[in-house]
């Protein structure tokens, strides 16, 4: 079984709605994803003051999503979580979330397993 990662960056919706946003995201909309097939675990970041190299900001975004997943192949992953949003199982909250810029995510296959230092 194929592991990767799903990563979702994003924004709030506005300056006003950062906590609403968080306490939505943390305890609505990431238990809808980690509730489809393949998705074993999530956490979140937000984006740090100070980066490695000047200029870096995630493409405007200030939140990341990291979901562990297993899967037989990635077309599937894909297909669930657009079946997800399209049948309401996984919900977007338009009043919390900014929608421009459009939350960019991606999906990474693991091709080294995890080293711990």
């Amino acid at each position: 079984m194929a592991k990767g990662v799903f990563l979702a960056f994003s924004n709030a919706a506005n300056d006003q709605v950062h906590e609403e946003y968080n306490e939505w995201y943390d305890n609505v909309h990431m238990k809808e994803v980690l509730a489809l097939p393949g998705v074993i675990s999530a956490r979140r970041f937000k984006l740090a003051n100070a980066q490695i190299m000047p200029g870096d900001d995630a493409g405007g975004r200030n939140y990341l999503a990291l979901y562990e997943v297993e899967v037989e192949n990635w077309e599937d992953l894909a297909r669930v979580q657009q079946q997800g949003f399209a049948n309401g199982n996984i919900t977007i909250n338009t009043d919390l979330l900014q929608l421009d810029p459009m939350v960019q995510t991606m999906v990474f296959e693991e091709i080294t397993a995890e080293t711990r230092g």
